[in-house]
């Protein structure tokens, strides 16, 4: 069964109260190892990842299927069990007096569950993806795909010095060296941080917009920059957990910067961030389909 939410605000609200809900119980889900390794969470029906929003809506990683799909496929759902809701978006087309097109989109909702800890009767089939994901994780490897980006967009790379940031007007990223930082997954995760700000240059994803630091704009593409940084290391095998600083203190101020947003703000961020890591890494995204 599909849930229709052809008001896109109201489904998107559940979204963001799922995501802020796991805030406030003091997880940071964009960190969890199964939600940023692009082949943690598939659909048991074909194979593909779920998209990053609904990766964060999942508890665990592994398959999940709808109750229809379970059933077609000889298994059940274990008494008792609940189904988690996934969110996908449908684009709607009208034509106007005028001759022009109106597109907008509705988001349909469909009750998953997890294969294998939900369910009888039915097995894994794609067990090696979601239990092996992600690229070799030593360190050539991670910088082999950091110059890969910045040979074939034109960033500059500058390592050194004390701060870490990405100048616009100069196209260059710097970041101390990988000795400053008390493990290396801290350095990457700082390093990819600045990359997904640079893959917003004007000439790239035009996404750096904001007019004065600290205002809403340049606060939007710093959580863009952070959930990036997560999802690039997730697609190195890199283990994003040992860098969020899991502090209440910190985990109150996402709560209460994502508070502060429209529900569909923040659900645009994080389409922005899976779409900077797929440019960063020169891959699209091909997201599961319940329908």
């Amino acid at each position: 069964m599909a849930y229709q939410a052809k008001d896109r605000q109201s489904a998107t609200e559940r979204i963001v109260q799922a995501i802020t809900g796991q805030l406030d119980a003091g997880t940071v889900p964009w960190t969890k190892p199964w939600v940023v390794n692009s082949t943690g969470i598939i659909s048991h029906a074909n194979g593909r990842t779920y998209s990053l929003r609904n990766r964060m809506l999942l508890s665990y990683g592994g398959e999940y299927a709808t109750f229809n799909q379970i059933k077609k496929a000889g298994g059940s759902v274990l008494k008792g069990e609940h189904a988690t809701v996934v969110y996908f978006a449908k684009e709607v087309s009208k034509e106007l007096d005028d001759g022009t097109k109106d597109s907008y989109y509705y988001l349909t909702g469909y009750p998953v569950f997890r294969i294998g800890s939900q369910t009888t009767g039915i097995e894994p089939k794609y067990r090696d993806k979601w239990e092996n994901g992600g690229l070799p994780s030593d360190t050539d490897t991670c910088m082999m795909a950091v110059r890969e980006y910045c040979n074939r967009v034109g960033v500059k790379l500058l390592g050194g010095g004390a701060e870490a940031f990405y100048m616009k007007s100069d196209d260059a990223v710097q970041v101390p060296g990988i000795d400053s930082f008390p493990v290396r997954e801290q350095y990457f995760h700082t390093l990819f941080h600045e990359l997904v700000h640079s893959s917003g240059h004007p000439d790239r994803l035009n996404r750096l917009c904001h007019d004065t630091w600290g205002d809403s704009k340049y606060a939007t593409e710093e959580l863009v920059a952070d959930i990036g940084a997560c999802l690039c290391l997730g697609r190195l095998g890199l283990d994003t957990t040992k860098c969020i600083k899991n502090t209440a203190s910190y985990v109150a101020g996402w709560r209460k910067r994502i508070g502060n947003f429209k529900p569909q703000d923040f659900s645009e961020c994080v389409h922005q961030a899976e779409r900077a890591c797929d440019y960063i890494f020169n891959t699209q995204s091909k997201e599961a389909d319940n329908g």
